[in-house]
């Protein structure tokens, strides 16, 4: 095992004990590798960066490092994109360690020889690293401590070179969202940027949901359009609500033209009402039956539904449509039936028979106000009306939290990450 920051400076002979010049620094291409191999030396000779192949290295020590060929190409180094110098672009650079879920400095790299490669197989994030490269050669190995991150567990970000690569995100689903959003807030724009490009519109938009306002606002401002607009329609109507309203009017405007029509109509109704409102904070995502309806039929219409509402414990019961009633008024809301009851039913039963009566909050009232409610009922949810009972929507428990717990909930600003 050998550190890289140790190295740098270390006399390169050929085999024949000819100075060839001292190391300044190690070239890598990061592939789709557990452990990228070193593709080549960088060495300094009077004033001039010259470049050694990987395939002529015999031997890596902090002592010296050997060469099998006295032939060398003398051209002036010029970097090429792909490639990454473990100094420059890696040491003193911040990365994500997966398994942590945290963004990490780089104080050393390790290499390593696998099946005659040397290989980046980790990082070292100690102090101790730091001291050593500062310490004098001979008493760098007498500084104790290491914290190694396997290099099969950090994801290195490519803003960090500057050149173009080819660098792979897939490991960062296997990051929470919640832990992904600090990581984003964590990190500078650009690489928050980054970050939020290499995503999936459903994991950006959960992530986003969950990042700083500040923060979120840039990387919205910052991206595509349609690419924002595809984001905002994966996200709760709330929360996307939310975030139009703080970018500015004419961004906005833009931004609910390229989203989808249905996904368009749900944020415009919530824009309608105040922040601090209960209709702010609904969702119109709910399941919806008639009392007529039998549990056999129900069920069934929820087999052939493409998702359910997240979370999902009750269905909400609203009178039939009435012909004397113009459709765009809506329904009455009833009652509930909870999801348990309904499984554990028999298939004949009609809804009426399971229908609970439970309170309901309109959607002009204090976001709090239903927060108070569920508390009291001790509900998962709680059905949001208009004057005339009809029903609009329902505030879930996850939601009358954001709005009363925000710093815990919702978790604004960043974390300290070491």
């Amino acid at each position: 095992m050998l550190f890289v920051a140790q190295l740098f400076g270390v006399t390169v002979t050929a085999h024949d004990g000819a100075v060839i010049g001292k190391l300044r620094d190690i070239m890598v291409r990061i592939e789709d590798r557990e452990y990228p191999a070193i593709n080549g030396l960088i060495l300094q000779d009077r004033g001039r960066l010259f470049f050694i192949p990987a395939h002529v290295i015999s031997e890596i020590t902090y002592a010296r490092i050997e060469i099998s060929t006295t032939k060398i190409n003398l051209q002036q180094f010029r970097r090429r994109d792909g490639e990454v110098m473990l100094s420059k672009d890696v040491i003193d650079h911040q990365i994500i360690d997966i398994n942590g879920r945290r963004v990490v400095r780089v104080n050393d790299v390790q290499i390593a020889r696998i099946d005659n490669e040397y290989c980046v197989i980790g990082v070292d994030i100690s102090p101790q690293a730091l001291v050593r490269r500062i310490a004098p050669r001979v008493l760098a190995p007498h500084v104790v401590g290491r914290q190694i991150i396997s290099w099969a567990d950090a994801q290195y970000l490519a803003s960090a070179a500057p050149v173009q690569l080819k660098v792979s995100y897939n490991r960062l689903s296997e990051i929470n969202a919640v832990d992904l959003a600090r990581i984003v807030d964590a990190l500078s724009y650009k690489e928050s940027a980054e970050i939020v490009a290499a995503l999936d519109d459903e994991t950006a938009a959960e992530t986003l949901e969950e990042v700083s306002d500040e923060r979120v606002i840039d990387l919205l401002e910052g991206m595509d359009q349609e690419r924002a607009a595809d984001i905002l329609e994966e996200m709760t109507p709330s929360a996307a609500a939310d975030l139009l309203e703080d970018l500015g009017d004419e961004i906005a405007a833009q931004l609910l033209d390229r989203m989808e029509p249905a996904e368009a109509e749900d944020v415009k109704e919530l824009l309608a009402y105040d922040g601090d409102t209960v209709g702010r904070n609904m969702t119109t995502n709910i399941v919806v039956c008639y009392p007529h309806d039998q549990v056999a039929s129900v069920i069934a219409q929820l087999k052939l539904r493409d998702e359910l509402p997240d979370p999902f414990t009750e269905i909400y019961v609203v009178s039939p449509p009435d012909t004397d009633i113009p459709a765009e008024i809506g329904l009455p809301f009833i009652g509930v039936v909870r999801l348990p009851r309904l499984l554990l039913s028999d298939g004949e039963v009609s809804i009426n028979d399971l229908i609970d009566e439970i309170p309901v909050v309109a959607a002009d009232d204090p976001a709090d106000e239903a927060a108070k409610i569920l508390g009291e009922y001790n509900l998962t949810a709680v059905p949001v009306v208009d004057e005339h009972q009809v029903l609009l929507g329902a505030v879930s428990v996850d939601d009358a939290l954001a709005v009363i717990l925000p710093e815990i909930w919702t978790r604004r600003g960043t974390r300290n990450f070491g």
